[in-house]
């Protein structure tokens, strides 16, 4: 038979998909672009035509995911999450002051209980339409499309939440876009310091393919699907109940609880950010170090967060510094150790939404190893 699921029943059923739902997209809020905080109007000073990087990144200790609220056997667990990831970036002199470069990398997320892959990439250009002359700056336009998707993510084991348990959740090419202008300069302060200041704008967009989940109800499995705000279920395999008959199908819509799947996970956005950052070299050494703020300012899905009492986070601080060594005429070993007041603030904006928002207040630090070819 089809029906339209109780009343009574559906609200924790609902809860449930979109909680671990959640969790999926957003196993980590909107950002800079990777590696904003060393940005440069003379991208040269790193190798003279262009230059490739090669690293790895770790988190230096166990990132903390748990609420409050959380059930304590979750949120046990979800306080030893880890992030690993790996990188390959690149630049190359198309001509004098102009610039192209691109970036791929590959992210690992553990909450503690399950693990999220996400590949990204960045294409960008720049052009320097001033170079510097003695007290005057070098100034530079950049240009950037980044973004980060993964195929699907699903839990892989059963989650608990009040009323209900889903047995496992998917959800299909998550992913975010995002546009990026910025207005560099770089200050040739002696011949062995720069100093350089960046302002820049952007626009971010969330997206995604399909949710669905599966549920244990009244001792029988369902299938959920989700399309848009619409919730079809069906009786995953023969089942005789626990009694009471047993419902073949049935059809709800979110909307019905307050719930806009759209505009909580598939949100858009504008950001701003500035930046100041130093590079200092000495024989085969450098060392850059600088700080970048913030701003964003997300359509729908913050308002919706807040007005049910939880936090949400729209501004962050990124820090960096790095120091390298070139061991080689044209290669240099690095280590660079990076630092946000909130967790994956600065990259990672596929995973924010109105659920997950409050768990992202914690501080964040990584430290990664490379090694540069310059040509």
């Amino acid at each position: 038979m089809a029906a339209r699921w109780p009343l009574a029943t559906t609200p924790p059923v609902l809860q449930a998909a979109w909680a671990v739902a959640a969790c999926l997209i957003a196993a980590t809020p909107a950002a800079a672009a990777p590696q904003d905080v060393l940005l440069s109007a003379m991208p040269e000073r790193l190798g003279e035509s262009g230059h490739v990087e090669a690293s790895t990144s770790r988190v230096n200790r166990r990132i903390n995911f748990s609420e409050p609220e959380d059930d304590p056997r979750l949120a046990a667990a979800a306080a030893n999450g880890d992030y690993r990831s790996t990188q390959i970036a690149g630049a190359w002199q198309v001509r004098d002051g102009t610039w192209l470069s691109g970036a791929l990398w590959q992210r690992q997320i553990s909450d503690g209980i399950d693990t999220f892959r996400y590949q990204g990439w960045q294409l960008s250009g720049l052009v320097r339409v001033n170079e510097p002359d003695g007290v005057v700056p070098a100034v530079a336009l950049r240009l950037s499309a980044w973004g980060n998707q993964a195929d699907v993510t699903e839990t892989t084991t059963p989650v608990r939440v009040p009323g209900a348990i889903l047995d496992s959740v998917a959800i299909a090419r998550p992913s975010d876009r995002q546009w990026q202008l910025d207005l560099i300069g770089t200050w040739v302060a002696a011949p062995t310091l720069d100093i350089t200041g960046v302002i820049g704008a952007g626009q971010v967009q969330l997206g995604y393919g399909d949710l669905s989940a599966t549920t244990t109800r009244n001792g029988c499995r369902y299938n959920l699907s989700f399309n848009g705000n619409d919730i079809f279920g069906t009786l995953a395999e023969p089942c005789t109940g626990t009694g009471g008959g047993v419902i073949q199908q049935f059809f709800d819509s979110s909307g019905d609880y307050g719930v806009d799947v759209a505009k909580e996970i598939a949100w858009g956005g504008t950001f701003l950010q500035a930046g100041l950052n130093a590079s200092w070299r000495q024989g085969p050494w450098t060392v850059r170090g600088g700080m970048l703020m913030h701003r964003i300012q997300r359509r729908a899905v913050d308002s919706i967060a807040e007005a049910r009492g939880q936090r949400t986070f729209k501004g962050a601080r990124l820090l960096a510094l790095e120091a390298s060594h070139q061991f080689h005429d044209h290669l240099t070993l690095l280590l660079r150790l990076e630092a946000s007041d909130h967790l994956f603030m600065a990259d990672l904006p596929v995973t924010y939404n109105s659920s997950t928002s409050s768990r992202f207040g914690g501080r964040f630090s990584q430290a990664t190893l490379g090694l540069r070819a310059s040509f």
